[in-house]
């Protein structure tokens, strides 16, 4: 044996003393760490530190397992995370298994570094109130016990390096409609990656959402530092949603979002049936959410192919939600959107229902949340049989189950209209409506061409007058209530295409029995026409005040008009314009037109006018002796018979 064996045993000897003292210290260490850090001790302790830097109780409410270095490994079940005070649930998150590692020597200084958290069945509800409030939002809870090591006063962050989930649920509701949406996450991960973190998802269903983006740290949101950076990208087949933007201390968020929708069935998860929805939808906006209001600024949406711009504005405070928009397009063709007005019925045989249904009328369902809208199309296209329209401007404000539009006002068939309507819709009460507005300078010959057998009037304007109320369940209801004045002028017309063509038209038909064979033959020169109906509860009571003049011959029409029973009873007495060659002893002196309104039968009585006339104006009149003294001063050879009706209808 050689001098050196017997120093390579003693450094084996020593090797090992060392080995073994060593296995002994962390022997110990492992010992001591188990004993300072028992599992109910370290879930008191992350429970301590969850509550103090978010101000929420935080359980761990199943079993919890610990397993030490090199880092401290904890899986826990059945974690409860608080929510807010005000939240529409007690928990804002839940979790059947989630397990924690975290680094050690930051631990034994008081601070908590979790390097990893694997979730699985996560059940989490975001939420904001009435007022706007986030429940992502944490506030410290000052009464949390104040950790005894390190700085005595703000706590320490958590840091999170890495976060997974799988087989969870994320809920979304927002109190201002109190409308819940839920969406099922397949797997989703974050990773920390420096003063960044990536996002990462996929989400469950029929449609695969995915979602890739960045955000600023964890810690750096629930301490609250300014300006908590994120970029995300929502997509689908079909669908897109992206937002890059900001949020502060104070939960005001600034972001800039655009969305893309090429399929409806990708909204089913978030919107429901989605189907009305007219495609491709390509919008973008500045989005802003302050502690009072919720903006999208610089507004440019394409839907269905039609652009609009504007700007919407939801007020969460003080005074609760209300909701604001400004909206403008060039051009708005709303069959493209799926919007038509009702097909246009054959004419109707003599035989026809009355005009006025009693079937019921449909639900009106107004907006629960106020709404202020502010609408301006240059050019709005409705559909087959109705005239386009131009210049269109409206105000609409909805509240308290009342919808005002006030002004409403566009051009059509070259004239303009203003209007103000109303509209009641309270549960179990009938509709109400108010309309007040003009019409001026009407196109009658574009107007005749609306009605689809057009060709049978030239040229002509007509202005229209109305302030009218009504109230009822059903067409019959609302027209029998009707109370106010109607008031309809033409003039400058002329009717062609002959009796043959015009056989239902009673206006025509009027002028057949009126005139001689000769002139109804020949086009007949309409130089004014004026209709004035004074309404109360559904009946126009006429003295003179529906009234026309052609060329050669003036006439004036008194009786009654009733919405109610939806019957006409008016005669016409014709006057010749001296001077133009007519012989009035060709005249009819006396035409009758009665019967339902559907259709009133002209009847002529050639004798006994003044009769006639008298005893029909006892019958309608109200105040009798009234209606008889006004015909008494009324001079025979008076034929500016349009000029006394609009002069009953001056105010």
């Amino acid at each position: 044996m050689t001098a050196s064996s017997p120093r390579r045993h003693r450094w084996w000897r020593i090797a090992l003393v060392v080995l073994g003292a060593a296995v002994l210290v962390l022997a110990g260490a492992y010992v001591a760490l188990l004993r300072a850090f028992p599992p109910a001790r370290l879930a008191e302790l992350l429970s301590e530190q969850v509550r103090a830097a978010t101000g929420r109780d935080f359980r761990i409410g199943g079993g919890l397992s610990l397993q030490l270095l090199p880092t401290i490994a904890v899986v826990a079940k059945d974690v409860v995370f608080a929510n807010a005070p005000w939240g529409s649930r007690p928990e804002m998150a839940t979790v059947k298994r989630a397990a924690f590692e975290v680094a050690v020597s930051p631990l034994l200084d008081g601070q908590l570094h979790v390097l990893s958290v694997d979730i699985d069945g996560a059940d989490v509800l975001l939420e904001t109130d009435e007022r706007g409030r986030a429940n992502w939002i944490f506030a410290r809870d000052e009464s949390a016990p104040k950790t005894t090591t390190g700085d005595r006063g703000a706590p320490p962050p958590v840091r999170l390096d890495r976060l997974k989930l799988s087989d969870s649920r994320f809920a979304f509701r927002v109190g201002l409609t109190k409308v819940t949406r839920a969406v099922d996450i397949e797997a989703l991960q974050v990773v920390n990656q420096g003063d960044r973190n990536t996002v990462s998802a996929r989400f469950g269903g029929q449609h695969r959402w995915r979602l890739e983006g960045k955000t600023g740290r964890y810690e750096a949101l629930v301490q609250g530092e300014a300006d908590w950076p994120f970029e995300a990208r929502l997509s689908s087949d079909g669908a897109t949603l992206a937002a890059d933007g900001s949020l502060d201390t104070g939960g005001t968020l600034q972001a800039k979002v655009s969305l893309r929708i090429d399929s409806v069935a990708a909204l089913a998860p978030l919107l429901g049936d989605a189907s009305a929805l007219p495609l491709p939808i390509d919008a973008s906006a500045t989005l802003r959410r302050s502690a009072t209001t919720v903006t999208l600024d610089a507004l440019s949406a394409s839907i269905g192919g039609q652009r609009l711009s504007g700007k919407v504005t939801v007020h969460t405070r003080p005074s609760g939600p209300r909701v604001e928009m400004e909206l403008a397009a060039a051009a708005i063709d709303l069959s493209r959107w799926g919007i038509q007005p009702a097909p246009k019925r054959a004419a109707a045989p003599a035989t026809s229902e009355p005009p006025f249904a009693d079937t019921p009328l449909p639900a009106l369902s107004l907006p629960e949340t106020p709404l202020r809208a502010s609408l301006h199309v240059d050019q709005l296209t409705i559909g087959p049989g109705m005239p386009p329209l131009s210049a269109v401007k409206a105000r609409i404000q909805v509240e308290a189950d009342r919808m005002l539009a006030d002004p409403l006002s566009f051009t059509a068939v070259g004239g303009t209209v203003q209007a103000r309507l109303e509209v009641g819709a309270r549960a179990g009460e009938p509709l109400r409506l108010k309309l007040r507005g003009q019409a001026n300078a009407l196109s009658l010959q574009a107007l005749d061409a609306l009605r689809g057998s057009g060709g049978h009037v030239r040229g002509g304007r007509v202005d229209v007058r109305a302030d009218l109320a009504a109230a009822g369940r059903t067409p019959h209801e609302l027209a029998a209530s009707l109370d106010g004045t109607a008031l309809l002028s033409a003039a400058d017309a002329s009717l062609v295409g002959g009796a043959a063509a015009m056989e239902r038209n009673v206006v025509v038909a009027l002028l057949q029995a009126l005139l001689p064979k000769q002139e109804t033959e020949k086009p007949l020169q309409i130089e004014c026409a004026v209709v004035h109906l004074p309404l109360h509860g559904g009946v126009a009571r006429v003295d003179r005040s529906i009234a026309m003049e052609t060329d050669k011959l003036a006439m004036a029409a008194s009786g009654e008009l009733n919405l109610g029973a939806q019957t006409v009873s008016l005669s016409f007495e014709p006057k010749v314009k001296k001077g133009l060659g007519l012989d009035s002893a060709n005249l009819a002196r006396l035409v009758m037109l009665q019967g339902p309104l559907q259709s009133p039968q002209v009847r002529i009585d050639m004798k006994g006018t003044a009769r006639e006339a008298a005893n029909l104006g006892a019958a309608v009149a109200t105040a009798g002796l009234t209606l008889v003294g006004k015909r008494l001063l009324a001079k025979p050879e008076d034929t500016q018979a349009c000029k006394h009706a609009l002069g009953a209808a001056a105010p």
